[in-house]
């Protein structure tokens, strides 16, 4: 799966598909005049569970997979660690438009919290390798 990221509208999708997500690895890099930032994550793949008979019993089976999210054109950035709210309350990803351009928030599962300030959405998100089978 690869899909590109210009719309509010495409964060917020993208938030729900990363709903459970960790986040491996994230770098910010120098490009021109800007930043870029690359986050490596794993997910659930929940567009394609399946189900799975034990007997009486059935039970899902959701596999998980490798992804990375690229987001170019960064201006700023602050990074922050949330130590009163809990991670497990913020959305892994999260945007808005602010006066002029974005804020776009990347919440780690550890309470490291990035605030990007963008002048226009452009970004790519793609999935890695093939599925791994969750046991």
């Amino acid at each position: 799966m690869e899909r590109a990221r210009t719309l509010v509208t495409d964060v917020k999708d993208l938030g729900e598909l990363l709903n459970g997500a960790s986040v491996d690895q994230a770098q910010l890099v120098p490009v021109g005049r800007g930043i870029q930032l690359v986050v490596d994550l794993t997910r659930a793949m929940v567009e394609r569970q399946t189900v799975v008979r034990q007997g009486l019993f059935r039970r899902l089976r959701t596999p998980w997979t490798k992804c990375q999210l690229t987001l170019n054109g960064i201006s700023a950035v602050t990074v922050k660690r949330l130590t009163e709210m809990s991670p497990d309350q913020a959305p892994l990803l999260s945007c808005e438009a602010v006066q002029g351009g974005y804020a776009f928030t990347l919440q780690a599962t550890d309470g490291l919290q990035f605030i990007l300030h963008l002048e226009q959405l452009d970004g790519i998100f793609k999935d890695l390798g093939s599925p791994i089978e969750a046991p």
